[in-house]
């Protein structure tokens, strides 16, 4: 008997990844990623905490969407994960996401 795993083939397909390198150092992207959590609260009805002392990894929740965000010195790695029903419109969020990070985090390269 084989046992298949259906979201196994599509895990990529349901991750959004994210890095940049930003100027900021860790206190400032930690603001910034303050401010993109309240947007997130606001805008997305999703929950947000820090997920450990130092908070350089801010976790993030909501309907069919979870992800992380971690920072250090110089960059910053989100990882956004869709559930079955945002599939369709993983590219739009895709975008929606770049453009977001590209036009409110100072972040000039992409690692």
């Amino acid at each position: 008997m084989f046992l298949y795993d259906s979201l196994a083939g599509s895990r990529g397909l349901s991750t959004i990844q994210i890095s940049r390198q930003h100027p900021l150092g860790l206190a400032g992207a930690r603001v910034a990623a303050e401010a993109i959590a309240q947007d997130m609260c606001e805008n997305y009805q999703l929950d947000c905490e820090w997920a450990d002392e130092e908070e350089t990894e801010l976790r993030f929740r909501g309907s069919g969407v979870h992800g992380s965000l971690i920072l250090d010195e110089e960059n910053l790695q989100l990882d956004v994960h869709l559930g079955l029903m945002l599939l369709p419109v993983r590219s739009v969020l895709e975008q929606e996401i770049l453009d977001y990070v590209d036009n409110r985090l100072p972040c000039p390269k992409r690692v």
